[in-house]
């Protein structure tokens, strides 16, 4: 069964977002692997909680493989990043959701090597661009769907990102929260990946038998069209 694996800060046991949701997950510890695996995958920020709410509120069907990778500041280093994104393949998730990445440019290759390992498992990885345009890997490795967002950028709406990368704009709040206004949420790239990762699991879900190239075909059709930094 195709399973979506989201990388980073956990999961709420019993969120009501999350309440009729297929959930496993675990938790990673350290800098650089070996990584100790615990139990444990309850969320210490908020933030994973949130991506997986935005995905099971569009998939509702898929269960979710959340892994705990990010402390309680939302970081972590680039051999930790590597070894989740191993360990997430490894475990047979077929789309690995991925809000976070490193800016360093030595970060580059290890995080190619990964995100190739986790494609030879038949894994294809949907990624944040950095929300103001620089660089970031694994968003920028032209082996993976990276998204940004703008405000204006409706839930249903989906825009191509002229490049030389499979890049779109979706998207970027998560699921609202009742009774508080969305400027109380997050908003970003990171819930802008999970709307497109969600698109991913959809295709998949209808057509298993899909590649990364078919995949980003697919989405360039749903597009409505290219977005303009001027609009």
């Amino acid at each position: 069964m195709l399973e979506v694996a989201i990388i980073d800060s956990g999961v709420t046991p019993g969120h009501p977002h999350l309440a009729d949701a297929v959930i496993r997950g675990f938790a990673l510890h350290g800098d650089a692997p070996p990584l100790a695996r615990s139990a444990d995958s309850s969320d210490v920020t908020g933030h994973g909680t949130a991506v997986a709410a935005a995905l099971h509120r569009l998939c509702p069907t898929v269960p979710l493989l959340c892994i705990r990778l990010l402390d309680d500041e939302l970081t972590t280093t680039t051999a930790a990043l590597c070894a989740a994104i191993r360990a997430a393949a490894d475990e047979g998730a077929r789309i690995l959701n991925l809000s976070l990445g490193s800016g360093r440019a030595e970060a580059q290759e290890p995080l190619a090597a990964a995100i190739d390992h986790a494609a030879q498992r038949g894994a294809i990885c949907v990624a944040a661009a950095h929300p103001r345009g620089r660089t970031l890997f694994p968003a920028d490795l032209d082996t993976v769907i990276s998204v940004t967002t703008h405000r204006s950028c409706p839930l249903a709406d989906l825009l191509v990102v002229p490049g030389p990368r499979p890049r779109f704009l979706a998207h970027g709040f998560p699921r609202p929260i009742e009774g508080r206004p969305p400027t109380d949420n997050f908003f970003g790239p990171s819930f802008a990946a999970v709307h497109v990762a969600a698109r991913v699991a959809r295709l998949l879900i209808d057509a298993p038998e899909l590649g990364f190239d078919d995949v980003v075909a697919a989405l360039h059709a749903q597009a409505s069209g290219t977005w303009q930094e001027s609009a």
